[in-house]
């Protein structure tokens, strides 16, 4: 493996806090649990959650998506709570792990499979949590599945990062929670790190370089 100097982080699991339950429970309370099995079937044979990741379906699509089954139909507003239920919280360790690591000199990526509703909401999140006005500005990019219009595991949405950013995958080093994206970076070249989410990102990723 070559020096890394050029590190591409995933967000959820790795740098954010996921309780993928805490959505799927408030869905359940808005659809009914005795239908929300059959409805979370018929979403998933749509493709609903993997459209809105990549800009298929806008926002307004998605929600009618879900207000289509609810009996009686849930408000917006009560679907996009039920949908950011899962973002938790943004570990201090994970921002100390980003600031260390510019200092150091290594050049910094976010590549998420996300969409317009989540991302507010993580944005919301880190003002809160860390007065950050804008979560962008610590890295060098970011990208956005629904922004470039591909998502994780596909080879395509790696290469389109190794290219934009004009990167060798020999000296990058792509780190998620979620291993079929990791088997999806690796025919690019690309260096991979599987992340417990259970474990402090800041004490895995230092271990890893050194």
């Amino acid at each position: 493996m070559s020096a890394i100097k050029n590190i591409i982080f995933d967000l959820g699991g790795v740098l954010i806090t996921l309780d993928l339950m805490a959505t799927e429970s408030a869905f359940q309370k808005l659809i009914g649990t005795t239908d929300f099995l059959e409805a979370k079937k018929q979403l998933n044979q749509e493709g609903i959650f993997e459209k809105i990741e990549t800009s298929e379906i806008s926002e307004t699509e998605f929600v009618r998506k879900i207000q289509e089954k609810s009996k009686p139909e849930a408000s917006e507003h009560s679907i996009r709570q039920a949908w950011n239920a899962m973002l938790k919280t943004i570990p201090v360790e994970g921002i100390q792990l980003i600031n260390l690591l510019r200092k150091q000199g290594y050049k910094l990526y976010v590549l998420s499979n996300t969409n317009s509703i989540h991302l507010k909401q993580f944005r919301q999140i880190i003002l809160e949590e860390h007065g950050i006005q804008d979560f962008d500005a610590l890295f060098d990019k970011c990208y956005y599945s629904h922004l470039v219009k591909m998502r994780k595991p596909n080879t395509s949405i790696y290469e389109n990062v190794l290219n934009d950013a004009d990167l060798k995958p020999e000296e990058t080093l792509f780190i998620d929670d979620n291993e079929p994206n990791l088997v999806g970076a690796r025919p690019t070249g690309l260096n991979t790190l599987l992340h417990p989410p259970s474990r402090c990102i800041y004490k895995h990723l230092t271990e890893f370089l050194h």
